[in-house]
């Protein structure tokens, strides 16, 4: 018995929460649910428009990035100090122009060696061809014996070799010491300058680093549904939003290797390169998507309701105009795009202004 009185309790103490719950939701009241309540259109006198579908052009804008297409590190051949630099980055060049100068001091010094060698080593064959003459001249008259001609054979034969020898390290000294001139392999301007005067320069160090103005390139990671689309040749329009330019581009290289992490391909485009374009530059590539079927509207005729954005629509089967909530997309050519919430035929009364005092009742 006490437990049939436990449960009955339990039983009303849970009907009890019901109702209030359904009170509070105003289940018991005659008001409509807020964004539901209507109004009978045969008292809007203002401007309707029928919602009609409308073919929806867009654009995909990929970022990327102006590269240098001829970019050189320039570097020395040999180990040297460096002496002096005769540019610094920003300074435009000539091919051919002396960029760095390394001292020359042991090149020279290695050069005037291999020349004086080169005087004893020919000062000496002068005198082994006279005295094989003297052999071959006497050795006709019998007056001495065969291995002195040989003797005097081999020698002249050793210093005609040593001598090809000498001028070859000649060779190599003069084409060491020009390495101490270090000059600009192509025309452009100096990116960077990585030394100084007074620092160690080693072979395939970067010293300075110059690109070609005039052979720039924009270079995107396009995503592979829209790369493999692309073909080489085709026209493209490119934005620098830094310099408020816009320009053709044509696609000029695409790397046949998919990004596995980015799903995306390298695309680079050639472009007429102008005043004020420079490597490293934001860059935009448009790259136009199917056209669609949407709904687009006058911005103004949209209502913003709290957080959420609504329109009055009036309803064909009873004349009344109710509230519609939307979910908005992108502005488009200055329309705004409905995503949701509107169908096409749809009766939007622009100019209908609700009366806030009736709704709060």
């Amino acid at each position: 018995m006490q437990g049939k009185s436990k449960l009955v309790g339990s039983l009303l103490a849970l009907l009890v929460v019901v109702g209030a719950v359904l009170y509070m939701a105003g289940s018991f009241s005659n008001k409509q649910v807020a964004g539901l309540k209507t109004t009978n259109a045969n008292n809007y006198h203002g401007k309707r428009e029928t919602v009609l579908l409308q073919k929806i052009s867009r654009s995909e804008w990929v970022p990327g990035s102006i590269i240098a297409k001829q970019n050189t590190q320039i570097s020395s051949r040999v180990m040297a100090q460096v002496e002096r630099l005769s540019v610094r980055a920003g300074d435009k060049v000539t091919k051919g122009d002396l960029l760095i100068t390394l001292q020359q001091d042991d090149f020279k010094a290695q050069l005037a060696q291999s020349e004086a060698q080169i005087n004893a080593i020919q000062a000496a064959l002068t005198q082994a061809t006279k005295q094989l003459k003297r052999i071959e001249s006497v050795y006709a008259q019998g007056l001495v014996s065969l291995s002195e001609l040989d003797n005097a054979k081999a020698n002249f034969d050793s210093l005609s070799a040593n001598l090809i020898a000498a001028k070859q390290q000649q060779t190599q000294a003069k084409v060491a010491l020009s390495y101490t001139r270090i000059t600009a392999p192509i025309s452009g301007v100096v990116v960077e300058r990585l030394v100084e005067p007074g620092d160690t320069a080693t072979p395939g160090q970067a010293l300075l680093g110059l690109y070609n103005p005039q052979q720039l390139q924009v270079e995107f990671s396009v995503r592979e549904m829209q790369a493999v689309k692309l073909q080489l040749g085709q026209s493209l329009t490119i934005k620098l939003p830094a310099l408020n330019l816009t320009s053709p581009a044509t696609v000029a290289e695409i790397v046949p290797v998919a990004d596995s992490a980015s799903r995306s391909l390298l695309i680079r485009l050639d472009f007429d390169s102008s005043v004020g374009v420079m490597p490293g530059l934001y860059a935009q590539l448009e790259l136009v998507l199917p056209d669609e079927q949407g709904i687009l509207l006058d911005s103004s005729w949209i209502h913003e309701f709290g957080q959420l954005t609504m329109l009055y629509v009036i309803n064909s089967d009873n004349e009344q105009i109710e509230r519609r909530f939307v979910r908005l997309g992108e502005i488009i050519g200055a329309k705004q795009h409905v995503v949701t919430g509107l169908n096409p035929g749809d009766i939007l009364a622009i100019d209908y202004v609700p009366n806030l005092a009736h709704t709060a009742r």
